[in-house]
């Protein structure tokens, strides 16, 4: 090979290199710290949401099948996008689209909910038709009072039942005077088969 040939070569495998566009290198993108911050908000609203009912929720969303870490996942994933709501920095929880159980059994047909003071009186309807499929008469009725701002929850010690048609309960003494976010859900006498929560308002 000549010595033109040979610069001509070199060009050629010159240009060649130069016009090849390489793969394997890829920008670093900025890191948002807004963004960063509002998703550590986020979370951080729905973990103060949740641990108070904590108890409940393992049971709620757990199963024979589901670890402890994965029911409390399942209820974060359900705060985190339906009950956070609002922008950065004003996020704010709607309590309404909480769900602290979740399951197959037919939830009651409530008719009446109220407070007297510091006592709460439920009443609901038990006819026939609503005991079907895994539904028993004797399925366990659990009411939830939660005062959010007081990170503060509990629930009826005495056994109601779904045939029972009506409760009546004294709230304890660290919820007396403040309003409440009541949360209603059946489990079955095994404690394996539970009710989707069925939010009751504010009293």
């Amino acid at each position: 090979m000549d010595r033109r040939s040979y610069a001509l070569l070199l060009i050629f495998e010159y240009k060649t290199i130069k016009d090849m566009r390489v793969i394997s290198e890829f920008k670093k993108q900025d890191k948002d710290p807004t963004r960063r911050q509002a998703v550590q908000e986020r979370f951080r609203l729905a973990r103060r949401f949740l641990n108070p009912l904590y108890p409940l929720i393992l049971k709620g969303y757990g199963n024979s099948k589901c670890s402890v870490q994965e029911a409390f996942g399942r209820a974060m994933s359900h705060t985190l996008t339906n009950v956070i709501k609002g922008e950065f920095p004003d996020f704010r929880i709607e309590p309404s689209l909480a769900k602290i159980s979740n399951g197959m059994l037919s939830p009651l047909a409530v008719n009446n909910c109220a407070r007297i003071v510091n006592k709460v009186l439920l009443t609901w309807d038990a006819s026939e038709s609503n005991i079907k499929d895994y539904n028993q008469w004797d399925d366990q009725v659990i009411l939830c009072a939660y005062d959010i701002t007081s990170a503060q929850a509990a629930i009826n010690e005495q056994p109601v039942l779904r045939q029972d048609t009506q409760m009546a309960i004294d709230l304890p003494s660290i919820l007396h005077g403040k309003p409440v976010h009541l949360y209603l859900f059946l489990h079955d006498r095994e404690e394996k088969l539970y009710s989707r929560s069925q939010y009751l308002g504010l009293l």
